[in-house]
């Protein structure tokens, strides 16, 4: 077995290495299993990858000590120190959930309106990630939110002015800074203004040049200006930025815009190149030729349907022999290693770990973790419209987030709760309708309604059953639901469903603190 190497990583002699440990610091990979399995130790060992990604939908993710172990136990297998990396932005993505502190979305931080929470909050999450081993979070999200209906960004966005996008991301990185953990500003050249999420199609923003400068592209240059060291492409066609190609295959927008324009010297970070976006247009190993041509330093492989840790193999091998043969540049690829190393050197990769993180299942979180959290979350509940009337004790909850009804109930026992799915079967409906018609005060919890055209035709039906002033409406994920429901006279905002934003929202409710 390997251990920690011990010289500093910017004295190693690149002309020592091997062509296939290089190639391998281009790739950052998803695993399936809890364990340090065969196929992951090849991977390690063989393919000299640069890092691994963690999903809980690979099955990585357990107990807190078991995700310890595993990133203890990985790192011992290299003799370049891994990325440990993972997708835990707050709100609706994150990937640890028990143990750790779970922060509300972007939208709702922004909402608080304070850029020390926020970067208190990215403190936070970066020491408690750093207590597990990771030394890298694939966020904040700087996209803005220009389109507020588009399917993939939303809530996870801080909002749809470039200014407070930019503020709010850089208390972030300023957070993530002081935690001594990576952070990747993402996704470049903007994902905000899309109609198609980039998971499952590829996207296009067709808007001038002009008008990206302005919006989409502000944050990120204010993140380079300020230092960011590490960057997310997103698998978007933005032809005004001079290619038909999603960008993260368009070198005139990482190697051009990014890099020469913007000014950018750290490390991009390709989105996974399993995305719909790729996929469906390009071969995954061809693609991975064309992103590093185009200026990716790390090309990141996700926990995508359809997908298995074969393709991984598949584009190492695609590119070893585009550079044995000359058709890649060894130049270009040694430029990008040296600057993967340099990161790695500048945030204590390959310090040794402590020894002890690995024997406790203690929770990374604390009281003070979660106060933090919770004071977020009660200070971003926005009254969106109208004017808040005391509750019905017997009031019926209308909600398709069954943790609402919960909270509500223990809160207020007499309360009545009917929980409907994100798509509701209309042969549901009668049922539902005649509970609403005798109920003194109906509050309704919509979630993201223009995704869900059936939970918005049912809710419609219902509240043109009842009187305006019967009715409360609480948006649980986006702001925008009140458009789609304008007959309901106050609406509530929560901007996301992990338990404190839920809290909080029962908080306000009940009164006991003003939205």
């Amino acid at each position: 077995m390997t251990r920690f190497i011990d010289s500093p990583l910017n004295e190693m002699d690149l002309s020592t290495w091997s062509l296939e440990e290089k190639v391998g610091q281009l790739f950052l990979v998803y695993f399936e299993g809890p364990l340090l399995s065969p196929a992951l130790k090849e991977m390690i060992r063989e393919y000299h990858i640069g890092g691994l990604i963690f999903y809980s939908v690979a099955g990585n993710i357990q107990t807190l000590s078991q995700v310890a172990q595993l990133t203890a136990s990985a790192q011992a297998q290299s003799r370049i120190p891994l990325w440990m990396g993972i997708d835990q932005e707050g709100g609706p993505v994150v990937r640890l959930t028990e143990g750790v502190t779970v922060f509300p979305s972007a939208r709702a931080v922004a909402a608080a309106g304070s850029l020390e929470d926020a970067e208190a909050m990215a403190q936070v999450v970066g020491i408690e990630l750093k207590s597990l081993g990771f030394n890298l979070n694939f966020a904040p999200v700087v996209d803005v939110n220009s389109n507020p209906y588009n399917p993939i960004i939303g809530i996870r966005a801080f909002g749809s002015d470039p200014q407070q996008v930019a503020d709010y991301g850089l208390a972030m990185l300023r957070g993530y800074r002081q935690a001594g953990i990576l952070c990747t500003p993402k996704h470049f050249p903007g994902h905000g203004d899309t109609h198609i999420d980039s998971h499952l199609g590829l996207p296009r923003v067709d808007r001038p040049l002009v008008e990206l400068q302005a919006t989409e592209l502000y944050p990120f240059q204010a993140l380079i200006q300020a230092g960011a060291e590490a960057i997310m492409t997103a698998h978007v066609v933005m032809p005004a930025l001079g290619s038909e190609r999603p960008a993260t295959l368009a070198p005139e927008i990482l190697s051009g815009e990014l890099r020469q324009r913007l000014g950018f010297t750290g490390v991009i970070f390709t989105d996974s190149m399993t995305m719909g976006a790729i996929a469906q247009t390009y071969g995954i190993p061809e693609a991975a030729e064309l992103a590093f041509q185009a200026g990716a330093d790390i090309l990141l492989f996700g926990a995508d349907r359809g997908f298995t840790p074969v393709v991984q193999k598949e584009a190492y091998a695609h590119l070893l022999r585009g550079f044995r043969s000359g058709r890649l540049s060894v130049q270009q690829l040694e430029q990008s290693v040296q600057r993967i190393l340099n990161l790695k050197q500048r945030y204590r990769l390959g310090s040794p770990p402590d020894s002890k993180r690995a024997e406790t299942a203690k929770p990374a979180t604390s009281p003070s973790h979660q106060a933090l959290a919770q004071r977020i979350a009660l200070a971003s509940i926005t009254l969106l419209k109208g004017s808040l009337p005391p509750l019905a004790p017997d009031l019926l909850l209308i909600t398709p987030v069954p943790l609402l009804g919960e909270l509500l109930q223990h809160a207020l026992p007499s309360a009545q709760v009917f929980r409907i799915t994100l798509d509701p079967n209309p042969e549901d409906w009668p049922i539902l309708l005649e509970r609403v018609k005798r109920a003194e005060q109906v509050v309704v919890g919509s979630l993201d309604l223009f995704r869900h055209p059936a939970q918005s035709e049912l809710l419609a039906k219902l509240v043109s059953a009842l009187s305006p002033e019967k009715v409360i409406g609480l948006a649980l994920g986006s702001p925008e639901d009140p458009s789609a429901l304008p007959q309901i006279p106050v609406y509530l905002a929560c901007y996301g469903t992990t338990p404190v934003s839920l809290q909080a929202l029962v908080e306000v409710l009940l009164g006991r603190i003003p939205a």
